[in-house]
């Protein structure tokens, strides 16, 4: 198994790159205990080796919610768990470069702009994994039922994933599309004010950065059946709102011109735009609403609902269909909504 130093790599100190080195060269040998005698025992370990499996995604022979650290006054081994045979191993990683191979393809098929391919990939990583919540409420109360579904294999394979699996089978992909890409360990709020432990992505498009968060935007999809792009291509301040990271362990995302709101111009600044972008989908048959408002618009009792009633008033004019079914994230502020049969 070939591995790499990847982007995260370059975020950690002069010490924590030792010690990503050696437990790289650790999993390239599928090690089941690592002994880091030889290492500041100080270090954070945990956070590293998530850097390491952050960085190389190939990494899936043991279950990397189970690592346990042994520490005595001669040093610090940590022990791997459910740790697969080397045959096991490379069955496992056959599968998924064939796989891999496949999706590929399929994403390259009659586009090569770097743009196009993102939003290619987040379409078909949308698409085909759902969101394991067995697996999550497993999770919070300390039990891991499914290794898999925090890595990519148990993502791209099985098609169920956690938030790091989904995170995990991004990166394997972009990178195989030349970009260069990390995952970004932290916190979140999926739909609700409460934040709990989460990972999403950190990609390089040319010499600019910028958010991924596949894992929030495959759940809105598997709940409406239409792609979703709140958290395609963000800058730290418009992730900030549902975020919360080290930033000191990631590049700065600063721009705001990958996001699909503007470069589809239905990011909205002023009032007048919002109800002329409403009168145009209507005008177009088009049964889906997106948008996303500027933090400059201030509207009167700003709600979800106050946002599908412009719609509906809208489309009653033009004797449209007159139910919708929406989502508004007041953090976000985007909008998704569907008028219905």
């Amino acid at each position: 198994m070939i591995l790499r130093e990847g982007l995260g790599f370059n975020y950690l100190s002069q010490q924590d790159q030792q010690a990503y080195k050696g437990l790289l060269n650790a999993f390239s040998l599928t090690a089941s205990s690592i002994d880091c005698s030889r290492l500041n025992r100080n270090l954070n370990f945990m956070k590293i080796i998530q850097t390491v499996l952050g960085d190389n995604p190939s990494i899936i022979y043991f279950n990397k919610t189970q690592i346990e650290t042994e520490e005595s006054f001669l040093g610090k081994i940590i022990f791997l768990k459910e740790v697969q045979s080397k045959p096991q191993t490379n069955k496992m990683l056959s599968s998924l470069e064939t796989k891999a191979e496949n999706i590929i393809s399929s994403i390259k098929s009659n586009t090569s702009d770097e743009y196009s391919l993102l939003i290619n990939l987040y379409h078909y990583l949308q698409k085909n994994i759902k969101y394991d919540k067995e697996e999550i409420q497993a999770n919070i109360k300390g039990i891991c039922k499914f290794p898999d579904s925090h890595n990519a294999y148990g993502a791209l394979i099985n098609g169920k994933a956690v938030c790091d699996g989904f995170s995990s089978a991004f990166t394997f992909l972009a990178k195989k599309l030349d970009f260069n890409c990390m995952m970004a360990i932290g916190n979140s709020a999926y739909s609700s004010t409460s934040f709990t432990s989460h990972a999403w992505n950190i990609i390089k498009v040319k010499d600019k950065y910028y958010h991924m968060d596949i894992t929030w935007d495959a759940r809105t999809f598997e709940e409406y059946g239409e792609y979703s792009y709140q958290y395609f291509a963000n800058n730290d301040s418009d992730i900030s709102n549902t975020h919360r990271w080290d930033k000191k362990t990631t590049p700065i995302c600063s721009y705001s011109d990958l996001s699909y709101y503007r470069k589809n111009g239905i990011f909205i600044n002023e009032q007048n735009q919002l109800l002329n972008n409403i009168i145009s989908t209507i005008k177009k048959k088009i049964n889906v609403f997106r948008f996303k408002l500027s933090n400059d618009i201030t509207v009167k009792n700003l709600t979800g609902k106050h946002l599908s009633d412009l719609i509906l008033n809208e489309a009653v004019k033009y004797k449209q269909r007159v139910q919708i079914s929406y989502t508004w994230n007041e953090n976000t502020r985007c909008f998704f909504g569907k008028l219905l049969n």
